[in-house]
């Protein structure tokens, strides 16, 4: 009989299972190929931090997802100096394009497979927009592998508030104790998961996170070896 560690573990999905770096790069290139606006990449590091910025007000409370998701097209196209630009049509036509791109970060489908094949229970808590993140869960069969893919915009509060991590809890039917989140983001998952008082794994997959006191695992073998 395999005893396992932890009940359920649960996994952030942007750059924790699927590589959303890929994914948007690859969706704002279709959207604005619209324009006529090629995406180099200095461009793309212009909205890749204005993205952030606009992420980072909402998973602070300051504004809604559907004002931010035009927000920081309209951003975008005067930083860019696009004049011709629709935010709101942008928008639509990004996260269109967005729900249809899915890639595995390095190792993830891998250690899926491996613990599920040990009977290891799995979901996905996650702060992206609900569409999008069910039409890219649905890209790479997640649902092979997890029991739900739940997301703030269901539940009606972002990461860090611990509001999502209590609704997982119900859906899993699975006591804090018994459970573990695993994220890339020490602002939204790292303190998430201690305000809800759950154990955490900081992925940090490039290595990139500045000091943090929580457990860090840099790839899904050291992910495995810590779960076990």
């Amino acid at each position: 009989m395999i005893i396992l560690k932890y009940e359920i573990v649960y996994f952030d999905l942007d750059n924790t299972l699927l590589d959303f770096s890929k994914s948007e790069k690859e969706a704002l290139k279709r959207a604005m190929n619209r324009y006529g606006i090629t995406i180099d990449e200095k461009t793309y590091e212009l909205y890749e931090k204005i993205n952030e910025k606009w992420w980072s007000y909402f998973s602070h409370g300051k504004y809604k997802k559907d004002y931010i998701v035009v927000a920081r097209f309209k951003e975008f196209f005067e930083a860019a100096g696009i004049n011709d630009g629709n935010p709101e049509l942008a928008s639509k036509e990004y996260l269109d394009e967005l729900s249809s791109l899915a890639f595995f970060m390095p190792g993830a489908k891998k250690a899926l497979e491996y613990l599920k094949q040990k009977g290891q229970r799995m979901a996905v808590i996650t702060n992206g927009v609900e569409r999008v993140q069910q039409g890219r869960s649905k890209k790479v069969n997640l649902d092979n592998f997890v029991e739900f893919v739940l997301t703030s915009e269901r539940v009606g509060k972002p990461k860090p508030e611990p509001k999502i991590f209590f609704e997982a809890s119900k859906l899993s039917g699975v006591p804090f104790e018994k459970s573990i989140y695993i994220g890339d983001n020490p602002e939204s998952d790292l303190q998430g998961a201690q305000r809800a008082g759950i154990d955490f794994i900081l992925f940090d997959s490039n290595g990139k996170a500045e000091e943090v006191d929580c457990t860090v695992a840099k790839s899904f073998e050291e992910v495995i070896n810590l779960i076990e």
